[in-house]
């Protein structure tokens, strides 16, 4: 689910400091790191919110349906459906294979059967929803964490 912003995106200066951690203290910090973002992004998933705040694209409904409430990926916010991958020089967020595709659809706004179990089932281009980002929250709790790194 990336789409080209990693750490390098959040502030320029961010970079020296970790250069000056060990490799092994890198990985450390990518992994709580990685943690705190598969936390926030699950969170932000299941309140129908995208990493900017603003509220996802609701599902459409058919005319004298009942509109469904609750989250609309409940499996994609689950925390055991997000996969944090932590080394030396970087920290990746993204899903399992369970709701990777899935998932993408929704995050890119693809074209995709509606139902997949049918075989001659009507395709349709979902709305793009940003299921995985920074939010600005987000962004100064990764500060904090490098800097707390950083000061020891």
């Amino acid at each position: 689910m990336a789409d080209g912003s990693g750490l390098e995106a959040l502030e320029p200066w961010i970079e020296n400091y970790l250069r000056k951690l060990k490799p092994g203290e890198r990985s450390k910090v990518a992994r709580k790191i990685g943690i705190m973002l598969r936390r926030a992004n699950s969170e932000r998933i299941l309140a129908n919110t995208q990493p900017d705040g603003s509220a996802m694209e609701p599902r459409k409904t058919k005319k004298g349906k009942r509109s469904r409430k609750g989250p609309m990926f409940p499996k994609a916010g689950r925390l055991r459906n997000m996969r944090v991958r932590a080394a030396a020089d970087g920290v990746t967020v993204d899903f399992v294979r369970l709701v990777a595709g899935t998932a993408a659809v929704h995050h890119w706004g693809l074209v995709d059967k509606v139902d997949a179990r049918v075989p001659n089932s009507i395709k349709v281009r979902y709305p793009a929803r940003r299921l995985l980002g920074f939010s600005a929250a987000d962004r100064e709790a990764i500060m904090d964490e490098v800097l707390k790194w950083v000061g020891d």
